[in-house]
C-alpha cells in the first residue's frame, strides 16, 4: 500500500473544477509512505535525485501496488494531467474520503481525525494551511512577486516540506479505524466506475446551452417589466418577495404570510380578488 498526498501549484483556482485545475497544475511535493513505513516527502522542485525518489517512481509504476489518498480524485488527476503525466490505472486507487462517505461519515480529514481521536497538533495544522496559501496559489495581483517558491522563501519552504507529510500520518491512522464493509467488492467497483465516468465526461451542445441562458434572461426581463406595470412600479421584479407582499397588503388589504398555499386559500375565499 502506498499512502499518497500531493502539494500542487496552479494559476487556475481550485473552484474552477478538479479537471481544469489538474490540467494546469504543477506537482511540487509528493508526500508518501509505503505500508507502515516512515513518511517521506519528495521535493520535485529540487533537481537532485535521491534513492527515495527512485523508490517512489518504481513503486508508482508497479501495477501490484495499491495507492491510497484522501480525495483521491484530485491526486489521481493531478498526477495524470499535470506536469508528471503519471496515468495510473483507476483500479489501483483507493480513497479514504470516499470510504468515509460510504459509511455516512464526514469527508473532511480533520473532522475524521476528531471522530476517531487521532492526535492532531492544531497549531501545526494551522501553520500548514498558511504555507499552502503561500506556495500553492498565485500571490495577490497587487504584489510585485506573483509566486512564492523555494528560492524566494527558503525558510518557509523548508517548513512546507516538513509539514507536507502530516496528512499521510492522519490518513493512515484514520483508515485503520474506519469501517470498510461499504467500500469493498461491488461497492468499490462502483466507485471506480464513478471515476471513469467523471474522466470521460459527457458531450454538451454549447451553442444550445448559451441560447437557453439567453432565452431565460430575456424572459426574466419581460416578466420584470410586467410586474412593474401591474404594481405601478412598486415592485421591480417577482423575485422581490417582501416588496410584493407589502404591495398586496397595501393595495388589496390581504396580509399573506408567504407566497404559497395561503394565496390560493385567499382567492378561494374571495373570488373578487385579482388573479
Amino acid at each position: 500500500m502506498i499512502w499518497l498526498d500531493l502539494e500542487t501549484y496552479s494559476e487556475v483556482p481550485i473552484n474552477a473544477g478538479t479537471y481544469r485545475y489538474a490540467a494546469n497544475c504543477e506537482v511540487m511535493l509528493i508526500a508518501y509512505a509505503i505500508d507502515d513505513g516512515p513518511v517521506q516527502v519528495l521535493d520535485l522542485t529540487d533537481e537532485r535525485m535521491t534513492a527515495a525518489d527512485v523508490e517512489l517512481h518504481n513503486v508508482i509504476r508497479d501495477r501490484k501496488q495499491i495507492i491510497t489518498a484522501h480525495n483521491a480524485m484530485f491526486d489521481r488527476n493531478a498526477l495524470r494531467l499535470g506536469n508528471l503525466k503519471h496515468d495510473i490505472p483507476i483500479e489501483r486507487w483507493r480513497c479514504t474520503m470516499a470510504q468515509a462517505l460510504a459509511h455516512s461519515l464526514p469527508g473532511k480529514l480533520e473532522t475524521l481525525g476528531q471522530i476517531f481521536q487521532i492526535d492532531d497538533d492544531k497549531k501545526k495544522h494551522e501553520r500548514g494551511k498558511e504555507l499552502v496559501q503561500l506556495f500553492c496559489k498565485p500571490r495577490p495581483k497587487n504584489m510585485k512577486l506573483r509566486r512564492a517558491t523555494r528560492h524566494t522563501h527558503p525558510a518557509e519552504w523548508a517548513e512546507f516540506v516538513a509539514y507536507a507529510g502530516n496528512d499521510i500520518e492522519a490518513m493512515r491512522a484514520i483508515a485503520k479505524k474506519m469501517p470498510n464493509w461499504n467500500y469493498t467488492g461491488a461497492e468499490l467497483a462502483l466507485w471506480h466506475q464513478d471515476q471513469r465516468r467523471n474522466d470521460r465526461g459527457f458531450l454538451i451542445d454549447v451553442d444550445f446551452a448559451k441560447a437557453a441562458i439567453a432565452a431565460v434572461d430575456r424572459e426574466q426581463k419581460r416578466l420584470a417589466t410586467e410586474v412593474q406595470d401591474q404594481t405601478n412600479g412598486a415592485v421591480q421584479s417577482a423575485n422581490q418577495r417582501d416588496a410584493l407582499l407589502a404591495h398586496i397588503l397595501e393595495q388589496y388589504g390581504v396580509d399573506l404570510p408567504d407566497m404559497t398555499g395561503a394565496t390560493l386559500e385567499r382567492r378561494l375565499d374571495d373570488p373578487d380578488l385579482p388573479s
